[in-house]
């Protein structure tokens, strides 16, 4: 209901298949920031995720040439509530030199992103197609999906122990790459990147 009264489209993504998702992009950076400044004991983690967020939003990002919060304000952060103060005080929270105003700098900024990202989706498209190779499967095809079943213990299931892929069919083809796939039976096992389907 939320969704459709903003006019959000829920897009799902396959099973194990995190770089289709873009904010798994922004965990990856998340993680390793937390990573080195974490205590030892591991146990101060949760308190260092406002720092680690503000950091990542002011950075200026190799894939939009500037940093995430100029891009959303139009303006640098500001990160010491002392500094705002002073730059209150001396009425230099607007710059009065600068031809544009905080929208017209946003625009401008927004602009200059795009270009930069699609330039380097050039490249990575370039780089990335030197070592992959076109896979299509039909639908009815029987291939084998990788096993992604957890170790339980209660159930007497170890995964280093199971196969690596077991074998399903082709129920329906969703985008280039997606999958919808069921065992044998004909009961849906989910939706699989080509990545982790093999012939």
């Amino acid at each position: 209901m939320l969704l459709k009264r903003y006019g959000i489209q829920h897009v799902y993504t396959a099973v194990h298949a995190p770089q289709s998702n873009a904010s798994e992009r922004v965990n990856r950076s998340v993680l390793a920031a937390i990573k080195s400044y974490v205590n030892p004991d591991h146990k101060n983690w949760d308190e260092l995720l406002s720092s680690v967020c503000c950091s990542l939003r002011s950075s200026v990002h190799s894939g939009i040439g500037t940093s995430p919060y100029y891009l959303t304000f139009g303006q640098n952060m500001i990160t010491n509530g002392a500094t705002y103060s002073l730059l209150r005080q001396l009425e230099m929270l607007e710059d009065r030199s600068v031809r544009f105003n905080r929208n017209d700098s946003r625009d401008i900024a927004a602009r200059k992103a795009l270009d930069v990202q699609q330039k380097q989706f050039a490249r990575n498209e370039k780089t990335y197609n030197l070592r992959s190779r076109e896979v299509t499967y039909e639908e009815g095809q029987e291939v084998f999906r990788r096993n992604f079943k957890q170790s339980c213990f209660e159930q007497g299931y170890n995964a280093k122990l199971a196969p690596t892929f077991l074998k399903a069919r082709i129920r329906k083809k969703i985008g280039n790459y997606y999958y919808e796939l069921e065992d044998l039976k004909g009961n849906l096992v989910g939706t699989y990147h080509a990545k982790d389907i093999r012939q």
